[in-house]
């Protein structure tokens, strides 16, 4: 087969590694890629604007791709499956209707509500004053979200009403959104289920192992938040066997509304959701579960240490996705109860100001990491000039590590970053370690 990934994170260079490595797939191709990607053998960046769907439609024509997987959430949600659908080309990714899940954060919470989907409550506002109002007379902390799409700058934790008549006027004056949504705030621990909603329909949806996302820029959640500064997988490791059930149970009908709910929203559109689904939930100190968000996408970096723990179980990512075969167990948490445990983590290298405004053109230097079946670099950040890996992004990199061992597996991820060398120049002579940064609690 013939696949073609569009994207150019981390999320991307993982996908692409993984599927390039099935048996069934002789190219991999990436609109637009990274420098990693360009590394990888038998995969292939591809030099077209992701935001140009024409184009990429005509390569898809020209190069005969079997399937077509779309990495992040933009394309998605301003309609590219239907155009796919449109010209009887394969995608792997929901219509723009199924897509508001992610796309529209008033849509995803009226969604959960009409739907019995547990969730913090919420008031949504389309008028600054008027929001205002409301929170004068509000519990403090609360959570200030965008409407639309945001680039991950559309959330905000505001802990007085000075910080919440802030984002209220922040986020209702941006390009991305006419509406915001003001919910309460919830405590426990975040927990990523994400979902490979797969051709063969509804009712064959595939857990894959849950993960932990650190989103916070400073160790022990301090500073503002990120795309992710890191992951590790299982997070729920040293759970009893029997909470890890129930808690598969409750996520696994949360799942079931959630499906059920969209395809029945849009019963008559001609596709059911097809593509991943990702469940940001929280889970409090009761155990109590709360939906926080919808991805119609993987999560970066979540991604990358999925990829490894799949690579680490043998399984062909392709056989999740676009294949009649059945898996002995549809919920891959369940690995947890009956076999030995197997741990994943992934820490991100990002460059000095991240999430703000950030250090760029930084040369890097990888030659001091040796891969292997428990190491890999995943680029996100990333360019190729003259040979040489060039820093693009905020999030430059992740280190990834995949064993049986939560420590063991941790130690090989941070004395792997510890061995990336930073330049200011291409003759690797201008040291400035002090360009990057990486939280250094991944697994705590």
């Amino acid at each position: 087969m013939k696949l073609l990934i569009l994207g150019q994170g981390g999320r991307e260079h993982a996908m692409a590694w993984k599927l390039s490595l099935s048996d069934k797939v002789s190219e991999v191709y990436v609109c637009p890629g990274n420098a990693g990607t360009a590394l990888e053998e038998r995969v292939y960046n591809i030099d077209i604007n992701i935001n140009e769907y024409e184009k990429i439609i005509s390569f898809v024509k020209e190069k005969n791709i079997d399937l077509t997987i779309v990495g992040p959430e933009d394309p998605l949600c301003n309609g590219i499956a239907d155009l796919f659908i449109k010209n009887k080309l394969k995608i792997f990714g929901p219509t723009k209707n199924l897509a508001q899940l992610e796309g529209s954060k008033v849509f995803s919470k009226n969604f959960m509500q009409e739907n019995n989907i547990p969730s913090a409550e919420y008031k949504e506002f389309d008028d600054q004053d008027t929001a205002v109002r409301y929170i004068e007379n509000a519990k403090f902390p609360l959570v200030v979200k965008a409407d639309g799409l945001a680039a991950g700058k559309g959330v905000i934790i505001c802990s007085d009403r000075s910080e919440a008549q802030n984002a209220i006027k922040k986020l209702l004056m941006s390009e991305n959104s006419k509406k915001v949504v003001i919910e309460n705030f919830l405590i426990g621990q975040e927990l990523s289920a994400i979902y490979v909603c797969n051709f063969r329909g509804s009712g064959h949806e595939i857990s894959l192992p849950w993960t932990k996302d650190y989103k916070s820029r400073d160790e022990y959640n301090a500073g503002p938040n990120t795309g992710g500064m890191g992951a590790v997988i299982h997070p729920m490791l040293d759970e009893h066997k029997n909470h890890i059930y129930k808690m598969h149970l409750e996520i696994e009908e949360i799942l079931l509304k959630t499906v059920k709910g969209i395809n029945y929203k849009y019963k008559n559109s001609d596709t059911n959701y097809t593509g991943f689904l990702y469940i940001g939930l929280m889970i409090d100190q009761n155990n109590k579960i709360n939906v926080l968000e919808y991805n119609c996408r993987m999560g970066d970096p979540e991604t990358q240490c999925l990829m490894m723990h799949l690579q680490n179980k043998n399984i062909d990512f392709l056989d999740l996705i676009d294949s009649d075969k059945l898996l002995e167990k549809k919920d891959m948490n369940l690995d947890y109860i009956d076999k030995a445990k197997s741990y994943a983590c992934t820490i991100v290298l990002a460059a000095q100001g991240y999430p703000g405004e950030y250090k760029k053109n930084l040369f890097i230097d990888l030659t001091k990491i040796i891969e292997n079946e428990h190491l890999k670099i995943f680029h996100a950040g990333t360019t190729l000039e003259d040979g040489l890996i060039k820093s693009t992004g905020g999030r430059i990199l992740s280190v990834n590590a995949s064993g049986d061992s939560r420590d063991k597996c941790l130690q090989i991820a941070y004395d792997a970053i510890k061995n990336i060398g930073v330049y200011k120049d291409k003759n690797l002579s201008i040291k400035c370690q002090d360009h990057v940064f990486f939280r250094e609690d991944i697994g705590e």
